[in-house]
């Protein structure tokens, strides 16, 4: 009966069998059994894949290679679920480390080089705008007092969110305290320091709701650590659910157990973001949904100081001339106008949008007109075929190792491959030039209405000779070529797509209707009434 099982599997899978024989074969090896042929395809959930992937990159990579941090939580894995690794036990283990395992994330958390911190703070705020200072101040006062508090700090791109999140992280870090830094993209949370997703750092369920909770055990060492934490920096807050913050909010007053009411526990909390930019992206929801879904519909909002940041730190930088600088000054001018949607007014958020001559493409060419071309997909899952060659751009759809800086959203070239293990070299943010290991990691599918179970062992990549508006949040790009081969949908995504370039001169955009000619207006959409209360 057990054969019968694995050969149906197989069945339904090969195609045009002639014989027992190729049923049971699989990239030119026949295997002995249905069941051997399963694992080979990887349609059974085994230690026998994670074997694979250590001998194989045992073999083939160096021994600096063969300590990539994701490897070992491979190995870590088998040993919990009782695989065997005897044949292992030559392979290099993480050096020990000497210090007070009470609690690993206080510890994580405290391990700063805190003289070195304090140096670097104060070389930051002395090159704060006064903008920057007063908000500076208004924040490391709240937590200095112990008073508790919520910020949101607004601001558009190159009006320095980032370096005030270092400086704040700083000022808190080199006093011994703790500070976590979250994001609500994997992406963004790499341009914080210690930074991690949200949802990761918070167990906040992937569709939360009115009732659900995040999944926090207040006995255990993430509550603990959270008890003791003096500032939660959460960049890009704005593209997140209000559930997710208000999650929290009970979360930390239940693990707080404070009598007085106070938003997240008495916590000081401390929200980025732009609100021009792609507002929580909810399957089938209308304007109105997504706006009522947004953080400043949240109860918490009327516990919020909004703090604002208008100064363009480009136009400061040293070195820009005054042509440079009106230059800048003029490009980002014109996006604030799109984000606001003062464009083409009066209009309830929806206007069609002359592009500027200087930043069109004219002249339609046969690469453009493939990348247009539609692939059915299932949603939630890489493709299904990869086609892979040594120095191809990926880009990670799942977050292998977030701490080290493998989330989804990275870009990776590839500088080996292998059946069960990729080795590639990561491309973007400030692990650029490491090369990282990429294994085989069971993925299902993001879809839940979906009316059967599916999933597939594959590599957690997509070739990337371009990514989507809304996976490119949170980026800065020296160079943009916006493809627009149909007219955006919802708040921001123009906004999003020209705003990731830092100079007008890098930015081209590609216009084209349904018979792929050239066009010079696109539609701009915005919900007004998303920055009534800001």
């Amino acid at each position: 009966m057990e054969a019968e099982y694995y050969m149906r599997i197989l069945l339904g899978i090969v195609t045009g069998p002639k014989s027992d024989e190729d049923i049971r074969t699989y990239r030119g090896v026949v295997y002995d059994t249905y069941k051997k042929a399963c694992w080979a395809r990887g349609i059974l959930e085994d230690d026998h894949a994670y074997i694979d992937s250590i001998i194989e990159a045992k073999l083939n990579l160096t021994d600096d290679e063969k300590k990539n941090y994701t490897l070992h939580e491979i190995e870590e894995l088998m040993l919990s679920n009782g695989g065997t690794l005897k044949a292992f036990d030559e392979m290099p283990k993480p050096p020990d480390i000497d210090v007070d395992h009470s609690n690993r994330l206080i510890t994580e958390k405290k391990n700063y080089d805190r003289d070195y911190l304090k140096s670097k703070h104060d070389e930051w705020v002395n090159k704060m705008t006064s903008e920057q200072r007063a908000i500076y101040d208004k924040i490391m006062g709240a937590i200095l007092k112990d008073n508790g508090g919520v910020f949101s700090v607004y601001g558009f791109g190159g009006t320095g969110k980032t370096i005030l999140w270092k400086t704040l992280s700083a000022a808190v870090r080199y006093r011994g305290l703790i500070a976590i830094n979250v994001a609500s993209s994997g992406i963004a949370s790499l341009l914080l320091e210690g930074g991690r997703t949200a949802h990761s750092r918070f167990c906040i369920p992937i569709n939360p709701d009115d009732f659900t909770m995040c999944n926090i055990n207040p006995n255990l060492d993430l509550a603990n650590m959270l008890k003791e934490t003096s500032l939660i920096i959460w960049d890009e807050a704005p593209m997140m659910s209000r559930y997710c913050f208000e999650k929290l909010d009970r979360s930390l007053s239940d693990i707080m157990r404070n009598n007085d009411n106070k938003p997240f526990g008495g916590k000081v909390v401390v929200f980025g973001g732009d609100f021009r930019q792609v507002l929580p992206v909810i399957n089938g929801a209308g304007r109105a949904q997504i706006v009522l879904a947004s953080l400043n519909s949240s109860y918490l909002w009327e516990h919020c100081k909004v703090l604002t940041l208008t100064k363009n730190m480009r136009l400061m930088s040293n070195g820009v001339s005054e042509n440079e600088a009106e230059n800048i000054k003029e490009f980002s001018d014109w996006i604030l106008v799109v984000g606001d949607g003062k464009i083409a007014e009066p209009n309830d958020g929806e206007a069609l949008i002359d592009i500027p001559d200087e930043f069109l493409i004219k002249n339609v060419d046969d690469p453009i007109d493939a990348i247009s071309r539609a692939v059915i997909r299932l949603s939630g899952l890489p493709n299904h075929r990869l086609r892979l060659k040594i120095g191809a751009h990926v880009m990670l759809w799942r977050n292998i190792d977030p701490k080290g800086g493998l989330c989804n959203g990275t870009r990776l070239q590839i500088t080996q491959m292998g059946n069960n293990v990729l080795e590639a070299c990561v491309i973007t943010g400030d692990r650029v030039g490491d090369k990282v290991l990429i294994p085989k990691v069971m993925i299902k599918p993001s879809d839940t209405k979906l009316p059967f179970r599916m999933r597939r062992r594959q590599f957690p990549l997509v070739v990337a000779f371009a990514m989507t508006i809304n996976k490119s949040q949170g980026q800065s790009l020296e160079e943009v070529r916006l493809f627009l081969p149909r007219l955006v949908f919802s708040h921001g995504q123009l906004y999003v797509a020209l705003s990731r370039v830092t100079s007008k001169k890098g930015l081209r955009v590609l216009i084209v209707d349904k018979e792929g000619e050239p066009k010079t207006q696109t539609m701009n959409v915005v919900f007004k009434e998303i920055f009534q209360n800001l």
